[in-house]
Formats: structure tokens, C-alpha cells, sequence
């Protein structure tokens, strides 16, 4: 591998081309590998802020402030909506949105947008393709790439444009730390702007002044990582991010032969100097360890070390090749990094690595095979990470939220009569016995497939779910969800009828499911306001009374964008295949889900690239096409739930 910088900018879909072999760069051990120096280009840049406070934020699709809701719907709008007054919701202003909006930021007037498919190939920015009850949203379709937009919306009923800023490729995630905005982007090498070999790209804005956002400077990692796509935790080309105010962790998969028998270590994690307060970066170390990085729970510094749980063949193989392993490192700065300890999890069987959760001086994580154990990690002392207790439960859990000496989480269980979606309680006081306290299931019950609950129920991916899956102060959790349907039903599917934002209470050492606050148009957010509960989808914004949270109470309905019935022939899972649904819901179609405008690619794109990958002879080609299917298969699903 190596790493370059570049003036571009990144995207993040799994490349469509062969991904050619390169060598790295950082310093040494079970940590790192030797490399070639990096080529630095700055653009603009600006003054140091003396005693500025560099803190942390990260983007959303809504945003909240002085009683105005800003609300971005896949729909391809960004709405903003009078909250003030919780039972009497109003529209005061809305504005199309180039491509298919991703996250967004308000800087004091201004919210600094971030959308996906909005230039088409040839750099110019889409053309419209979508009608919505407002105008138009816009999607310029393979090989496009994202846009950052900044609009002014000091005047509501007249949302402008600002600037706007291409982004060739796709976006992964962003922050913003002080004044700077750091997004990484990653490029398949065949979209508009990109390199001429797959990478993921770092770039840099200084948003000091948001009407005159200005970039400053790009990082870029190439890689060739296998394209697996046969798990439910990502795929390998994907990268998280973790960030302090000193130092930005790019998590992700090492160059390593998909035939392999699991010897080598397949983890990279690339570091970033970002002290900089004007957005200056310096290249740091590349680690290595054991297994991706598919998740950024799976790393996290604190004080001065930096823990990582990770594991061989995860990404690539259903059940791992080897058993977790965690390790510490002491961290002097972005480029000294140095072992401090190690353990290998015991497992009862060979089981994949799902979901990890750090908390002050412990760790949680989740293996699953049909049954979850999760396992309590002691990191007091960092220089000797211990495993203690384990428990095992159906199904496994896909985020944890610690809370002392209680974890509350979102699971799944396809087998659960109660529901494929739970939210789980677990007394964590003794960390050699852990116990589980309370479950609360709801949702569809058997769904034949984990891909089924992942790809159409749950409102994001686990480097976002914290956002959506809420737990408040007073106890109440909430989890929007969209309700797959019969395949023969597409034409209610937006409805969303069984789905919507699940109420929890969580009281003391238990936990009551409460109302279903119905919401058609893939749930996405919800938030407690004014005694009043706000839901967000793609399509509605609707607020619920809280006087009884056993009762649906609808008290105000707003409109932000328009959801369409998903008129692919079949819904196919992350495994490849066709999803087949059980139970009485489902049936024994393809189950689908609402799409949010403009919806997926019609049904005869796969068959063309399957009729292209059946014509050539080549290897290489043949990956290259297969590659491409699934990045179809990955589009689809971004552009509906």
C-alpha cells in the first residue's frame, strides 16, 4: 500500500475495476509496516486561531436549533420545519438537494450539506430526475460523485446556495473538530475526478467562515482489499473513522490474498495528524492488526491509549478464521505508537466477530454463530487486557449504549416469535457474571435472513446507528424502523404499515414496550421535545403526545418528501441472493421496502452485468464484473432502506 496526497477527493462504494497490489508506509511492529514517504499538495488555508476550541461534532441529516428542525430527506430534500410549538408543526421553508443527501452540519446560518450522486461524470452537476411535492431532487447515477453544499437559511422561505464544492466518489463519514471539516471520501477509479487505482481519500475545509468555505488539504491510502460482501458487518473496502482532537484513526482492511488461510494480519489503521487547527494534516503511523476494521467500535483512545478489538477473515468469512484479539498501544503522538499489551479471546466455537463496545476501563463484544455470547474485557490495567465473564443469548446484538453498571442494546433475532428487532437490558456490575436483565422484542418476526433485518429494518449502518437508536434521560428508547413487505404489496410499501418508532421504557432493571408511533417513509430519527416525541422519516416529520407512551398519540403531521413504491422485481439481501421471508407478514415472496425517491435502479441492471460476467474468460475481468454487480446491490440498498 502506499500513501499519497493528492488534489482530489474520495469515494466509497466497492471498485468496479481490478484493484491493483501497492506497498505502505508508517513505522514498525505488530503496528505497522515500512513505506514510501507521502506527496503533499496544500490548497488555501488560513490563519491559526489563537485559543480557539477545537470541538468535536459529527454531521446528521437533522439538526436542531431555537425551535427550527432541519430535516434532509434521501427524497432529496432539506426541509426546515417550525418546532416550536411540538403539536403544531409547520413548513416554513424547503430547498431541492442535488443527488441523494447524506449528513449536514449548521454553522450559525449556514448548514453545510453533504450529498451523494450529484455530479455526473463529466463534472457538471446532475440534471433533474425526480419529482418531488417541491420541485425536483437529482441523481447523475454510476460514476457520479458528491457534492458539499453550504446554504443559507437565515431566511427559511429562501433557502440559497452558497457554494458548492465537487466531491468525485462516494462519501464514508466526516467530522468536524474546531473550524475544520474532515471527510473521507472513497474512490472506485472508474467516477468522475478519481484516481486511476481504488483509495480513500481525507480532505480537509476550513469552515471558519461557512459562507466562504475553503478546502485546505488531502491525505490519500490506497488499497486493494478483497471485495467480500457476505457478511452483515460491511465489506471490506469500507474504512471508519475514529477522531480525537489530536489525531484521526482511518479504519480498514489490508491488502491480503481473499484465498488466504488467515495468518497474516489483515487490519490496517492509518493515522492522521490533525493538531492543526487551520486543517494542516501529517501523515502518521500505519498499525496492524489482526483482523479489519469494520466498525469504528472497534478502536478507541483514551487516556494516551489506544484499544482495539479486531479479528482474522472478519469481513470476508461468516465465522472469522481465529478468535478475537485485543491489543493496546500506547500512544505518544500521531507517529510513536507502542505495544502495550495483548489477549486473545477464548471462544466456545468458532464464531464471527459482530459488534464491539468500549467503555472507561472495559470492553464489550459480541461474537455470534446462532447464539451471541458477549464478553466482558477488563482494561484497567492496559498493559494486560483480561477477559472475564461471558453470557450467551439468541440472536446478537448490533449496538451497545453503556450506561455504569448497565448496557442497553439493540439486538437482532430472526428467530424471536416477539420480533426480528429487540432492545435488551444487561447488569454488567460483576464482570464475571453478566446477566441479562430484560428484552423488549418487536418488529417482523421470521425473517428468514439476518441481510433481510439489516438491509430493509434498520434506520443505518453501525458506524451511525447511535444516531437513531436513542436512549434519553428519562428512560425512554427509541428505535425507527421500516417493516418489510410482501413482494406483492409494493404498491403500499411506503405506507410502512408494522414499522415506524418503536417506544421502550426502560425503568430501574426493566423494560416495558410501549406505543408503535406510526410513520410511513423510512423511519430514520426521533427525539423527545417538549413533552412531545418528534419522528423524522424520508417522507414525514410528525410529533407525538408522551402523556401515555403506551398509546399512539399523533398530534401534528408535516410533509418533507416523497417516497416511492420500489418497483425492482425481487429485494436481494447483502448475501447476494434473494431474501426469502417467513411468517405471515412476509410471505414466501421477496420482501421489499419503501424506497425513498429516486429509488433503486430498475431490475435490468444485474442482468446485464451477470450476462457480461457469464462473456468474459479473463479472472481478473470476471472479479472486476462480479465487483460490480455488488456494488450495484450496495447502491440499491443506500437509496432505499
Amino acid at each position: 500500500m502506499s500513501t499519497t496526497r493528492l488534489v482530489s477527493f474520495g469515494f466509497l462504494i466497492a471498485a468496479t475495476f481490478s484493484i491493483l497490489a501497492a506497498g505502505g508506509c508508517g513505522n514498525a511492529e505488530r503496528g505497522s509496516s515500512g513505506g514510501s514517504a507521502p506527496v503533499t499538495t496544500q490548497i488555501g488555508g488560513g490563519t491559526d486561531p489563537d485559543g480557539a476550541e477545537r470541538a468535536i461534532a459529527e454531521g446528521d441529516i437533522i439538526q436542531l436549533d431555537g425551535g427550527r428542525l432541519y430535516a434532509m430527506s434521501k427524497s432529496g430534500t432539506v426541509s426546515i420545519v417550525d418546532v416550536s410549538a411540538p403539536g403544531r408543526l409547520t413548513l416554513l421553508g424547503q430547498t431541492i438537494s442535488r443527488g441523494v443527501p447524506f449528513e449536514m452540519y449548521r454553522r450559525g446560518d449556514f448548514l453545510i450539506t453533504m450529498a451523494d450522486g450529484a455530479v455526473a461524470p463529466d463534472g457538471s452537476l446532475t440534471t433533474t430526475t425526480t419529482t418531488t411535492t417541491t420541485g425536483t431532487a437529482t441523481d447523475a447515477g454510476a460514476g457520479a460523485g458528491a457534492l458539499v453544499t453550504v446554504l443559507d437559511v437565515h431566511d427559511p422561505a429562501q433557502i440559497t446556495e452558497s457554494a458548492t464544492l465537487r466531491v468525485p466518489g462516494e462519501l464514508a463519514d466526516s467530522r468536524v473538530v474546531g473550524d475544520v471539516l474532515y471527510l473521507a471520501t472513497y474512490e472506485n477509479a472508474a467516477c468522475y475526478g478519481c484516481g486511476p487505482e481504488p483509495r480513500t481519500m481525507v480532505t480537509t475545509f476550513d469552515i471558519a467562515d461557512a459562507d466562504a468555505i475553503e478546502l485546505v488539504e488531502q491525505v490519500s491510502f490506497q488499497s486493494n482489499a478483497p471485495d467480500g460482501y457476505n457478511l452483515p458487518w460491511g465489506a471490506n473496502w469500507k474504512r471508519s473513522i475514529f477522531v480525537t482532537t489530536e489525531r484521526l484513526y482511518i479504519g480498514g482492511h489490508a491488502d491480503i490474498d481473499p484465498n488466504g488461510t488467515g495468518t497474516a494480519d489483515e487490519g490496517i489503521i492509518d493515522v492522521l495528524d490533525i493538531t492543526d487547527p487551520t486543517g494542516r494534516l501529517k501523515v502518521g503511523s500505519r498499525l496492524l492488526v489482526a483482523g479489519a476494521i469494520l466498525s469504528r467500535w472497534q478502536l478507541d483512545e483514551r487516556d494516551g491509549v489506544l484499544r482495539v478489538i479486531s479479528q482474522k477473515g472478519a469481513g470476508r468469512t461468516g465465522n472469522g478464521l481465529a478468535a478475537p484479539e485485543v491489543d493496546t498501544f500506547s500512544v505518544a503522538s500521531a507517529t510513536s505508537f507502542a505495544p502495550l499489551g495483548h489477549t486473545t479471546l477464548r471462544l466456545p466455537r468458532q464464531e464471527g466477530l459482530r459488534t464491539v463496545r468500549f467503555d472507561a476501563s472495559r470492553a464489550y463484544a459480541i461474537t455470534y454463530n446462532q447464539t451471541d455470547p458477549m464478553f466482558v474485557i477488563d482494561l484497567h490495567d492496559p498493559t494486560a487486557p483480561a477477559q472475564r465473564g461471558a453470557l450467551s443469548m439468541p440472536g446478537f446484538m448490533y449496538h451497545l449504549e453503556p450506561h455504569g453498571d448497565r448496557v442497553i442494546g439493540l439486538g437482532i433475532d430472526r428467530n424471536d416469535p416477539g420480533g426480528s428487532l429487540n432492545v435488551s437490558l444487561f447488569d454488567v456490575s460483576d464482570a464475571d457474571r453478566p446477566r441479562m436483565l430484560a428484552r423488549a422484542p418487536f418488529a417482523t418476526p421470521y425473517l428468514s435472513e439476518d441481510y433481510a433485518i439489516l438491509d430493509s429494518e434498520i434506520a443505518e449502518d453501525q458506524d451511525r446507528i447511535q444516531k437513531a437508536f436513542r436512549v434519553f434521560p428519562d428512560g425512554v428508547v427509541v428505535v425507527p424502523f421500516s417493516a418489510p413487505q410482501p413482494y406483492y404489496a409494493s404498491d403500499q410499501s411506503c405506507a410502512n404499515t408494522g414499522g415506524g418508532v418503536q417506544l421502550v421504557q426502560w425503568q430501574s432493571d426493566t423494560l416495558a414496550k410501549g406505543a408503535l408511533l406510526p410513520l410511513p417513509g423510512n423511519p430514520r430519527r426521533a427525539f423527545e421535545l417538549g413533552g412531545q416525541m418528534i419522528a423524522v422519516s424520508d417522507s414525514n416529520v410528525r410529533a407525538f403526545g408522551l402523556e401515555n407512551p403506551d398509546v399512539a398519540h399523533q398530534t401534528a403531521d408535516v410533509v418533507i418528501g416523497t417516497c416511492v413504491p420500489d418497483t425492482d422485481p425481487g429485494y436481494y439481501g447483502g448475501g447476494g441472493g434473494p431474501v426469502v421471508g417467513g411468517g405471515d407478514r412476509v410471505g414466501d415472496g421477496y420482501p421489499r421496502a419503501c424506497s425513498a425517491a429516486p429509488g433503486r435502479t430498475s431490475g435490468w441492471a444485474p442482468v446485464a452485468l451477470a450476462l457480461a460476467f457469464l462473456a468474459v474468460r479473463s479472472t481478473r475481468a470476471r472479479s472486476a464484473l462480479a465487483r460490480a454487480v455488488r456494488a450495484w446491490r450496495r447502491r440499491a440498498r443506500r437509496t432505499s432502506p
